[in-house]
């Protein structure tokens, strides 16, 4: 996307039973892309490996995957490993077949890849739900967009962070997520990324953003779009 070859990507940031993805957007703001569309998935989990009769002592898989599968890991024995992505893993499991080695990964991955699928539907909690992020170079307004996310810093004064939230609720915002990140290169500073339900397109929504912007030590627009769940 940085390069120009694509107009839009789209990233986790946030699982039901794993929390945060660690990260992401610190790497959002990073490249200064915004968010313009998000989607809550469904996801399932299986242990694949590259042939059947070798006894599973170990499995890869991205972080994330690792965490939402836990308990099955630790019921089971089973060593985890972390590697860059739970396709990469299942490809990876293909194509070097280490032995007591298996990837946990999609069905689709386990079949695109040509493994054997030994358990299905292993993470731990059942309703197991990803929010993905669409994110782009550009900004996108959809008339309809019904949430707004935001990054900003607060200056180190008694009751900042409190301030600062009461103003949405003086405004009828409401807040859908909070997180702290440090930021990088100053020890002890932090970020917050802030969800809330709203509209630009609205008066109190525009008003609270264009005064937040001129009043906060560091201030970035991540974007206004519809969330599908």
């Amino acid at each position: 996307m940085k390069a120009g070859r694509t107009q839009f990507g789209v990233l986790p940031v946030e699982n039901s039973a794993a929390g945060s993805v660690t990260g992401v957007y610190d790497l959002i703001l990073r490249y200064r892309f915004f968010i313009v569309g998000a989607e809550a998935v469904r996801v399932e989990h299986c242990l694949a490996v590259a042939q059947r009769g070798t006894p599973v002592t170990s499995v890869v898989s991205h972080p994330q995957a690792l965490s939402q599968c836990a308990e099955y890991l630790e019921s089971h024995g089973l060593k985890a490993v972390e590697f860059s992505n739970t396709a990469a893993a299942a490809k990876y499991v293909a194509e070097q077949k280490p032995e007591g080695v298996g990837a946990l990964c999609s069905r689709e991955a386990a079949q695109k890849y040509g493994l054997e699928i030994l358990e299905e539907k292993v993470q731990d909690e059942k309703d197991n739900t990803t929010r993905f992020v669409i994110i782009s170079k550009d900004p996108i307004f959809p008339e309809d967009a019904t949430k707004i996310s935001l990054c900003f810093s607060l200056s180190h004064t008694p009751g900042a962070l409190h301030t600062v939230l009461a103003r949405f609720a003086m405004c009828g915002l409401n807040m859908t997520k909070i997180e702290s990140r440090p930021i990088p290169d100053k020890a002890f500073t932090y970020d917050f990324y802030l969800d809330f339900t709203g509209n630009i397109h609205e008066k109190k929504a525009l008003d609270l953003i264009c005064a937040l912007h001129d009043e906060l030590p560091r201030f970035s627009f991540l974007g206004n779009y519809c969330e599908r769940s």
